[in-house]
């Protein structure tokens, strides 16, 4: 069971272990094992999940672990609405936060009473398009 804002993880044996204090460990890192472990920890927290450490071993004869699998989530598409009548475009990715609409918010999720900003036609009036 991993501890809850634990990041990563770092297995290694104890043959890498440096000094004699029991309290105080220094683990020595070749270059490359180094740069290795900086550029999996910043792909690792630039995905920005938590829900379980980033597990990564350091010595050869220790098989790597994986992580516990996160909730894989689909690479999200937004799509752009335009109105048939005016030519105004809803960017879903962006939004409409001047009239409350957060970014993100899908065009089916926005309510039903909504109204073109430009020409003041409904919902039934826009498409779908693709840049």
């Amino acid at each position: 069971m991993y501890k809850k804002g634990v990041a990563a993880e770092i297995q290694f044996s104890s043959a890498r272990l440096q000094g004699q204090n029991p309290q105080a460990y220094r683990l020595g890192l070749a270059e490359h094992e180094a740069r290795a472990l900086y550029e999996g920890l910043k792909v690792r927290l630039a995905a920005a999940s938590t829900a379980a450490p980033w597990v990564v071993s350091l010595d050869e004869s220790v098989a790597p672990v994986a992580p516990v699998a996160d909730k894989v989530q689909p690479a999200v598409e937004f799509k752009h609405w335009v109105c048939v009548i005016c030519g105004w475009i809803y960017d879903e990715e962006a939004g409409l936060p001047e009239e409350g609409i957060a970014p993100g918010t899908r065009f089916a999720d926005i309510d039903e009473d909504w109204r073109c900003p430009l020409c003041d036609v409904g919902k039934e009036d826009f498409v779908v398009v693709e840049f």
